[in-house]
This record gives structure tokens, sequence and C-alpha cells, in this order.
């Protein structure tokens, strides 16, 4: 069998955190290790996750350096050939996702497997999104990959306030080593930091026009829209100046 480590990155979510707890310990796939690496929690998850220890194979709690950090952090603890990160709030889309493909015949010279997601809005409605390599989209949550890739490709960078490092590595990873499944991974849940900000798909956009992905007009599209919103807010500070 083909061991694979679920790592979970937190920071005070006991509200969303048990959720994922029980999606990863539920699964049928027996050779997986689960870590949970909290930056030092003063919420409840601590508690949550005492109560789920004897299921978990390793955790710890203390500051990190933002998100990447700890991701990196799960790395080097992570013993799996495979590495899956699964968000707090984030759940495997059913129990028998990683035995069926993990329990499948994997290519020798396949690295990186991933899929569509579905997305839990606010409402509570969930939708289908698709994700395509080629035209760089790629999640942790419907990621499946080698640990040995970070050998190669290096850690996720930690830089502020910059949060493309995961797409940075992604990327980095020849397109011939991605495998598709049919089979969706995950169900994540709106409101995570690359959801929250239009600055994030700005540092995507770039990204992707640095690998050859997109070209230059949609990048200078985006200026073009930022500066006259800019604008516009200035001009409406001036006349509030005028009015006082």
């Amino acid at each position: 069998m083909k061991k694979i480590s679920v790592i979970t990155v937190c920071l005070n979510c006991a509200e969303k955190l048990e959720r994922t707890i029980q999606s990863v310990i539920k699964q049928t796939y027996t050779d997986l290790e689960y870590i949970i690496v909290d930056g030092g929690s003063q919420d409840d998850t601590i508690n949550i996750i005492k109560k789920y220890q004897l299921k978990i194979t390793k955790w710890i709690s203390e500051k990190d350096d933002g998100i990447y950090d700890a991701m990196n952090k799960g790395i080097k603890m992570a013993s799996g050939e495979w590495v899956n990160f699964m968000n707090a709030g984030d759940v495997f889309v059913n129990n028998d996702v990683l035995e069926n493909i993990l329990c499948r015949a994997i290519p020798d010279d396949i690295d990186f497997i991933y899929s569509d997601y579905y997305y839990m809005k606010k409402s509570g409605s969930i939708e289908l999104r698709t994700l395509c390599r080629e035209k760089g989209e790629i999640n942790h949550q419907s990621s499946i990959y080698k640990k040995s890739l970070h050998e190669t490709y290096g850690y996720y960078v930690v830089t502020h306030p910059y949060i493309v490092s995961d797409l940075l590595f992604f990327l980095s990873i020849p397109k011939e080593r991605f495998q598709k499944s049919s089979f969706i991974i995950s169900i994540n849940e709106a409101g995570g930091i690359s959801d929250m900000e239009d600055w994030c798909r700005e540092q995507a956009l770039c990204l992707k026009v640095v690998f050859g992905i997109e070209n230059i007009k949609p990048v200078f599209k985006m200026y073009i829209k930022k500066m006259v919103k800019q604008l516009i807010r200035y001009n409406s500070f001036k006349k509030r100046l005028k009015g006082l």
C-alpha cells in the first residue's frame, strides 16, 4: 500500500476543526497517518484535538510564521510517500475517496494526482468547480502528491503578504507528472484565505503570466481597473474634504 500523510493546518478554528478530523479518521484507507499543525490557538481548538488524539498520529501547537511555515512543519513531520492538506472546515467528499484513488495502479511517472472539487457556499449550497493543471487551477484539498517533490522543488516559500507559494510550487512541477482523477476528492468551505481578497487572485494571475499560462493582457486590464478604482476613491475623498 501507499502510505499517505493527511495534514491539517489550523489556528483558532474550534468550530470547524472537528468536522475535518472526523472526515479524515473515517477514511477506509488504512495506511494513513494524520498530522495536525496548530499555530498556538487560544480558543477551544486544542481541546478538540485532544478529544481525538488517539486517532491523530502527530500534532503540535506552537506559534508559526504564517500558513506556509505551518505547512512546511507538517511536511517535515510526515512519513508518508504521499501528502494531502485538508484545511480546517474542509472535508473529503466521502469515506472511500482515498481508497478509490490509492488502491489503483498509479503510473511510475505520475507524482501528483488532483481532481475537481465541490465548493460549499456560505448559504450551505454546494456547486461543482472544475480544476485544470494546464490553466494553473489546482488546490491543496483536492490534491494528493508525493512528498519527495519537495526534495526537488523546495518547500513552500514563506513570504508576507504574498500567498501564492502553493501555486508557485504546483506550477514548478512539470505538467507531465500530473494526473487528474475522476474521483472528486474534497468539499471546500467558502472563506479560505485565497477566497478573501482580490489581491490573492491578482497575485495568482501574475504568477500564471510568469509561467506562460496567461498572457499579459489580463494583467494589464486588472491594473487599469485598479487604477480607475483608486482614482474614483481619490476624487470622492477630495469632494468630502471640500464639503468640510
